[in-house]
């Protein structure tokens, strides 16, 4: 969903930026591009495909039923420049995010660094708290949202989908960050 696949990929950029620490303390700007270059591709391989899985499939309930153009999109020509949007989306959060953890990296302040992301983490969790109606009650389509017709989140196989997706995402940036942490801890 919208609400947290941005500050999803900005605690992933962080994560990186805080992995790759001891290459952005060493100030050695080649050091820096490859761990900036990890952050966009773990933005390309991870968080791209869980984007677009789930607004290929439930366009309405990726974009948190804000707009209604959603449901007539599918099969049009306009597919391709919101395709390309939700792919920006998922890379300019972590972008984002690993530049704003590599000033703070530079800065020494990586435990500000961990204080803000493990916040930002805290964030996605009150923001699916708070809007459980909407991710646990499935519309296919806005105007399904408007007539309330859902199905649920527990009874369909979505759940299955959204959680192995959810787990090999947060799994894939701990594997991501453990690699990062090695590699350039000898620097």
């Amino acid at each position: 969903m919208l609400l947290i696949d941005i500050p999803v990929g900005i605690v992933a950029g962080q994560v990186i930026a805080d992995a790759g620490r001891f290459a952005i303390k060493s100030g050695n700007k080649e050091l820096i591009s490859k761990v900036r270059s990890v952050a966009i591709i773990f933005a390309y391989l991870f968080t791209t495909p869980v984007v677009i899985y789930f607004f290929m499939g439930w366009p309405a309930w990726e974009t948190n039923y804000f707009w209604r153009w959603v449901d007539h999109i599918q099969g049009t020509p306009s597919l391709a420049i919101v395709g390309f949007m939700i792919v920006a989306m998922s890379f300019v959060p972590t972008l984002i995010g690993f530049e704003t953890g590599r000033l703070l990296v530079r800065s020494n302040k990586v435990k500000l660094l961990r204080v803000v992301y493990s916040c930002i983490f805290f964030l996605i969790l009150v923001i699916v708290y708070l809007s459980r109606d909407l991710t646990f009650n499935i519309a296919s389509t806005y105007t399904n949202y408007e007539n309330k017709v859902f199905v649920s989140f527990w009874s369909n196989p979505f759940f299955i989908y959204w959680l192995v997706l959810t787990v090999f995402f947060w799994g894939s940036l701990i594997v991501c960050y453990l690699y990062v942490n090695n590699k350039f801890r000898k620097i």
